[in-house]
């Protein structure tokens, strides 16, 4: 469907990346990562027409539709949000339009033949257009994206920025696109409306390339990876978890090549110095000097910042008690949110709250942090417990004139230099950028700072509102193990799956004006409550009647052609790699004819790969 070929990309401060070749095909579902930065959102523009590339193009069939989820924020209008998202269909509405004009005409004139054959002509269109569903579609997907029915009507100017990314993004499903573009679609969704996108997103037919953070969210939605790195695209089979391992392997065999290499180049210097004034020599220094001139450095291999760590100032020991709720309720007018709430937090509890949108989790969170009045009740702090919160909108509260070395040091009276440098640098600013300023700092920066800004001070309570929205994998790492291995107590809320997983040792479900606990993390609650269709490590199994002797031979010629799937996968691979290498020789530059022989053998393997997942997950 798509085509990127020889693209190249760069700002002023350097190259995002260059000579691309790469094809999205029919079916391919790609995740397309890397730090924030590295220019995924850019390449998304390149390929919708948005943005001009330096060199190289992008070739999209003419019969090709595009979806395209930004990540700005989203106006509002004075049209109810079903209006908003059936816009999406304008000819439905303009046919709709006509086939009443056209039946009041009828009405008055029932004999006209000429009438009537027009609004043949036109309910034939609108039931092509399937416009008599439109509508019902329209509240399945605003139904699963978190809206109640009473929603509906109401304007869309009146819901938050997050909320009307949820509606852009229903316009979007509703259109049903060949292909989706989507940035980063569950930084404005819970995680029960992620969920949901995770499902409507499996069963998707179409293309697919998303910019998202979510590990779990991408091992469930895609089956390509595609990863900007060392101003490289790469594509990757497979989902998330398989393209970890896959980068892994390359990127030992990159750095092995890479250290080859400076040695080569070394070796080739030290000769160079040693005979470059004799004569008897002259022929070969020439040569070795226009070696090193043609040779096509391989990069250095990026810094791998998995390893930092951040390390969190750890509160004094608290009281065993950190903080309670007695018999809160809370309403907002004839709303009832709670009702004789009774709760407890303890000293090294790690809480994540869980729940349907709308169930209380924030309001909760709120009333601990003593944002939010109760209505009645009380919420009691132990005595010198210190609390900190983390509000989803704590990047609108960072100045946007100050430098990012400034932000922190005005809240680290006392600190040196060198402390704030060391500080800032486990949140990964480090050089030159504690001299941004704020105001040109990226989202995934700009949360960055922000939880480098709350966190300075020793907290015993820790009370967050996704956490880790708007950062990238590597942030994401660097913070959950400094949470994991935090002291004090935590409540949190997070539709990141991965994250409650390794942070939380407790799950608070709210919902029904009260609250239920389970002692676990969140693979734990979902075991309990046995929601087995969300636990998205176990593997569907071929449903067979058990006993039988064709049923075993099936499901043996069924484990041997998964078996034989695999196998023929890292053939694929292998052989694929073979051809890109020739592909991306310098040397082979000017050879059309090897050149398209090499990228019709990419074609027909990677057909041959996507029809063989296909074939794998019927199987499966």
């Amino acid at each position: 469907m798509i085509r990127l070929e020889n693209l190249s990309k760069s700002y002023p401060d350097g190259n995002l990346f260059s000579n691309v070749n790469l094809s999205l095909k029919h079916g391919m579902r790609a995740g397309l990562v890397g730090p924030n930065g590295t220019g995924k959102t850019t390449l998304l523009r390149i390929m919708l027409g948005k943005e001009t590339p330096d060199s190289g193009g992008v070739q999209v069939e003419k019969s090709t539709s595009i979806g395209y989820l930004a990540q700005d924020i989203v106006a509002g209008s004075h049209r109810s949000i079903l209006e908003e998202v059936l816009a999406a269909y304008p000819e439905v509405r303009d046919l709709e339009g006509k086939m009443l004009s056209f039946s009041e005409a009828i009405a008055g004139d029932p004999e006209n033949d000429t009438l009537v054959k027009e609004l043949g002509h036109i309910q034939n269109r609108f039931e092509a257009l399937d416009g008599w569903m439109l509508e019902e579609k329209a509240k399945k997907i605003l139904s699963g994206l978190g809206f109640t029915d009473e929603k509906f009507t109401e304007p869309m100017n009146i819901f938050s920025g997050g909320w009307r990314m949820r509606v852009a993004l229903a316009a979007i499903l509703l259109q049903e696109p060949h292909i989706l573009f989507l940035d980063e679609p569950t930084n404005h969704l819970d995680l029960e409306a992620t969920i949901w996108l995770e499902s409507f997103l499996t069963e998707w037919k179409g293309g697919m390339v998303i910019i998202s953070h979510d590990r779990a969210f991408l091992d469930r939605s895609v089956n390509h990876i595609l990863e900007i790195d060392l101003k490289k695209i790469t594509l990757y089979h497979g989902n998330y978890s398989k393209y970890k391992k896959d980068k892994a392997l390359r990127l030992e065999q990159h750095r092995n090549a890479y250290k080859n290499q400076q040695k080569q180049i070394k070796d080739t210097e030290r000769f160079i110095e040693r005979f470059r004034y004799k004569n008897t020599k002259a022929t070969q220094v020439q040569s070795r000097v226009k070696m090193l001139e043609k040779m096509d450095k391989i990069a250095t291999p990026t810094e791998d910042h998995q390893v930092l760590s951040l390390i969190l100032p750890q509160p004094s020991r608290p009281p065993s008690k950190m903080a309670s709720c007695r018999n809160v309720c809370k309403h907002y007018g004839e709303i009832e949110v709670f009702n004789e709430l009774n709760m407890v937090v303890e000293r090294g509890q790690k809480i994540g709250l869980v729940g349907h949108n709308g169930a209380g989790k924030s309001t909760l969170l709120k009333m601990l942090a003593g944002v939010e009045d109760v209505t009645a009740g009380s919420v009691q702090i132990g005595n010198v417990v210190d609390r900190t919160y983390y509000a989803q909108h704590q990047l609108e509260v960072l100045d946007p004139q100050k430098k990012v070395f400034d932000t922190i040091q005005e809240v680290t009276s006392g600190w040196s230099e060198t402390e704030i440098r060391t500080y800032l640098g486990s949140f990964l600013f480090t050089g030159d950028e504690i001299e941004k300023w704020v105001k040109v700092l990226s989202g995934g920066e700009k949360a960055r700072l922000a939880l480098a800004r709350i966190l300075v001070e020793p907290s015993h309570l820790l009370l967050l509102d996704e956490p880790t929205n708007h950062l990238d994998m590597v942030s994401r790492n660097v913070v959950e193990k400094a949470l994991m291995q935090f002291t004090g107590s935590i409540v949190c809320i997070s539709h990141d799956r991965h994250f409650l997983n390794n942070v939380t040792n407790l799950t608070c479900e709210v919902g029904g004006g009260t609250i239920r606990m389970f002692d676990g993390n969140y693979e734990y609650y979902v075991w309990k409550k046995g929601e087995k269709t969300t636990d998205f490590s176990s593997k569907p199994r071929v449903k067979t009647k058990s006993g039988s002797k064709s049923d075993y031979q099936q499901r043996k010629k069924i484990r041997n052609r998964l078996a034989w799937i695999e196998k023929r996968f890292g053939t694929i691979e292998k052989e694929l790699e073979e051809q890109r290498i020739i592909v991306q020789d310098p040397a082979c530059a000017d050879d059309y004819k090897l050149l398209q022989k090499a990228m019709k053998a990419m074609n027909i393997l990677e057909a041959e790969y996507l029809k063989l997942m296909e074939e794998q997950e019927t199987l499966q």
